[in-house]
């Protein structure tokens, strides 16, 4: 913990000097954070935090509750528990993950998404709206598929068939 401390100090000691701003953000919950002057939404960098909300990351989130993203998401989010983002260009991890749009991959015990994702989605469960890519867990669903379901029970409304144990599908 001392470690840890020494490191926040030394990091802060040399923020005006080598910072830029939105390259790094340290978040207490959702908003509470200091950042690069007068931009804690917009990171290009770093986000750390124990919960964060931040508009736009091009780079690296990692949060030990929550991690939403409310605009994009271009790079790696990882929460432990909950991790909310709109556009995610990257890989999202958490027990939840859930975004309205995803290029890239999604990782943790339930995924979830609005709209589309072109990728994967590698979870218990796994539900998209429209998916262009596979979708590993225990339960896969999609409204509209182009691609793969690799599960115990996998529902596609437009699939090989609507329901399937093992494997189903459409290209």
């Amino acid at each position: 913990m001392k470690k840890l401390l020494i490191l926040a100090l030394a990091l802060f000691a040399a923020w005006p000097a080598a910072a830029e701003p939105g390259i790094f953000k340290l978040s207490l919950w959702d908003k509470t954070a200091i950042a690069s002057p007068d931009n804690i939404h917009d990171i290009t960098g770093i986000d750390l935090g124990i919960g964060s909300k931040t508009e736009t990351i091009s780079g690296v989130q990692l949060d030990l509750i929550f991690a939403q993203t409310e605009y994009e998401l271009k790079g790696v989010s990882f929460a432990w528990i909950i991790n909310l983002a709109n556009d995610v260009y990257g890989a999202q991890f958490g027990l939840l993950a859930k975004a309205e749009n995803i290029a890239g991959a999604q990782f943790g015990f339930v995924n979830m998404s609005n709209r589309e994702i072109s990728g994967l989605q590698f979870g218990l469960f796994n539900q998209a709206e429209y998916i262009h890519g596979v979708q590993i867990g225990f339960v896969n669903y999609a409204r509209t598929i182009e691609g793969l379901q690799v599960g115990i029970l996998n529902i596609a409304e437009n699939g090989w068939f609507p329901a399937m144990v093992l494997v189903n599908g459409r290209f």
